[in-house]
C-alpha cells in the first residue's frame, strides 16, 4: 500500500519539477478566446491580464504570511505556550491595539526553536525570510483582516473580503461532502456517464489553516477523496481514469507530485445524518481504511498529477475533461476575474462533462448560460446542526 504523502521542508521550498500522471499543455488567454459579447469588457486585455498576473503574485505572498501566522498561533511543536485561536486573538489586538505578550512569546519561540523538529516551520521560517518586526507587521495585519470577517459584519462586505485577501490553501475532509453529494445527484440522472479525465482547480493543502490547525504531516484532501467517490461511485473509466490538479501556489503542486507514502488522517466533527454516511464510507474504494485512516492504494495514487495554472488568465489546451471540480475557489475572483475563469473551464470541457462548483452565486448561472453550460441541479446541503455554529455547504452542477 502506498499512502498520502508528507513533504519535507526542502521539497515544499523548491516547487519541485511536475511529475504527471497524463500529458498537459497550457497557454495564456487572448482577447480572442472570450465571447463576443465579453471582449467590450476588456478594451486593454493585455494589460488587464498583467495586473492580474501581479495582483495574484502578491495575493499568494499575502495568504503564505497568513498561513505563517496562523500556525505561529496555534501549533505546539515549537513552544510550551498554549494554543491561541486566531480570531479571539483578533478580538483581542483590536480591542487593546497592542500585540498581546502570548503572540510576542510565541513569535520568539518560533524564531529560535531548532530546524529539524517540524517541516512548516522549517519550511516558514526558510522561505519567507520574515525578521521579528516584519511578523509581528503581518500580525497586525492578519488580525485586522480576520476581525473585519469575524466580529464587524456591519463593517464588511464578506464577498468582498475574500476577493482582496491573500490566496490560501486551507482545506478540510467536510469540504468533499457537497462534491460527493453532487456526483450522487449524477449517478441517479447519468448513469452511464463516465470519467476519463477529471480536473481539480485550487486542491487545497492542510498546511496552516485559519482554526483547528492539526500539527501533523500536512495534507491534501480533495483528490483523493474524488478518486475514493469517483471509484466508489462506478464513475471511473476503468482503467484509464485520470485526475489532474492546478494551482497557483508551487507548494501545493510540489505535494502533490511528490507521492511519498504516508497515512491520511482524517479529523472530522461528527455530522449529521447524511455526511456521517459519506464519512462512514470514506476511503473504502481508495486503500485501506482502519479507523480514522486511511492508506491509499499505488494504481491509485499514480493516477494523480498536478501543475502550475492561474485559472484566470491561463488554460490547459489538452486534454480535455469530463469532470470539473472547482470548490471554495471562485468566490476569491471579481466578476471580471471570474468571467475569464469560466471562460477557461469552459474551454477544458468536453461536450457532455460536468462542472461541479459550491459557490451558488447569480454572476456564475449568468457566464455559465452564455458559455452554453446548462444548470443540472443545485442543492444546499447541511453537515452538522449547532446552536452554536451551523455548517453548511453547497453545490451546483452545470453540463456542457
Amino acid at each position: 500500500m502506498v499512502r498520502i504523502q508528507t513533504v519535507s521542508a526542502a521539497l515544499l521550498c523548491a516547487g519541485a519539477a511536475v511529475i504527471t500522471a497524463q500529458s498537459t499543455a497550457k497557454r495564456d488567454i487572448t482577447l480572442h478566446d472570450l465571447p463576443s459579447t465579453l471582449q467590450s469588457s476588456f478594451p486593454d486585455f493585455d494589460a488587464f491580464r498583467a495586473a492580474i498576473e501581479r495582483n495574484t503574485t502578491a495575493r499568494l505572498k499575502e495568504g503564505e504570511n497568513d498561513h505563517l501566522i496562523f500556525y505561529l498561533l496555534q501549533s505546539t511543536r515549537f513552544t510550551s505556550e498554549a494554543r491561541i485561536e486566531p480570531a479571539l486573538s483578533a478580538k483581542l489586538f483590536e480591542e487593546t491595539g497592542r500585540i498581546p505578550a502570548d503572540v510576542i512569546r510565541r513569535i520568539s519561540d518560533f524564531l529560535s526553536a531548532p530546524a529539524g523538529q517540524d517541516e512548516r516551520l522549517d519550511y516558514l521560517r526558510s522561505s519567507l525570510h520574515l525578521t521579528r518586526e516584519q511578523i509581528s507587521s503581518e500580525y497586525e495585519r492578519a488580525m485586522r483582516s480576520l476581525y473585519r470577517k469575524e466580529f464587524a459584519p456591519g463593517k464588511s462586505d464578506p464577498a468582498a473580503w475574500y476577493q482582496t485577501r491573500g490566496h490560501s490553501s486551507d482545506t478540510q475532509i467536510e469540504a468533499n461532502y457537497a462534491v460527493w453529494s453532487a456526483l450522487q445527484v449524477l449517478r441517479s440522472i447519468y448513469p452511464d456517464w463516465r470519467v476519463r479525465n477529471a480536473l481539480i482547480i485550487g486542491p487545497g493543502l492542510d498546511f496552516a489553516p485559519r482554526t483547528d490547525l492539526f500539527d501533523e504531516a500536512p495534507q491534501s484532501y480533495q483528490p483523493y477523496a474524488l478518486a475514493d467517490a469517483v471509484l466508489g461511485l462506478k464513475f471511473a473509466a476503468s482503467p484509464d481514469w485520470r485526475i489532474h490538479c492546478v494551482d497557483i501556489n508551487p507548494r501545493v503542486v510540489s505535494f502533490l507530485n511528490a507521492r511519498k507514502p504516508q497515512n491520511l488522517q482524517l479529523h472530522s466533527k461528527t455530522g449529521d445524518e447524511g455526511y456521517a454516511e459519506y464519512f462512514a464510507q470514506l476511503g473504502r474504494a481508495i486503500g485501506d481504511r482502519r479507523g480514522s485512516t486511511i492508506a491509499v492504494r499505488e494504481d491509485v495514487l499514480n493516477q494523480i498529477s498536478a501543475s502550475l495554472l492561474n485559472i484566470i488568465t491561463e488554460r490547459l489546451t489538452q486534454p480535455k475533461f469530463d469532470l470539473i471540480v472547482v470548490t471554495n475557489v471562485l468566490l476569491y475572483f471579481n466578476t471580471k476575474e471570474l468571467a475569464l475563469a469560466l471562460c477557461n473551464i469552459d474551454a477544458m470541457l468536453k461536450p457532455g462533462g460536468f462542472v461541479i462548483a459550491n459557490d451558488l452565486n447569480p454572476d456564475i448561472d449568468e457566464y455559465t448560460a452564455a458559455l452554453g453550460m446548462k444548470p443540472v441541479q443545485a442543492r444546499t446541503i447541511r453537515i452538522r446542526d449547532s446552536t452554536r455554529v451551523p455548517l453548511f455547504d453547497s453545490f451546483a452542477i452545470y453540463r456542457k
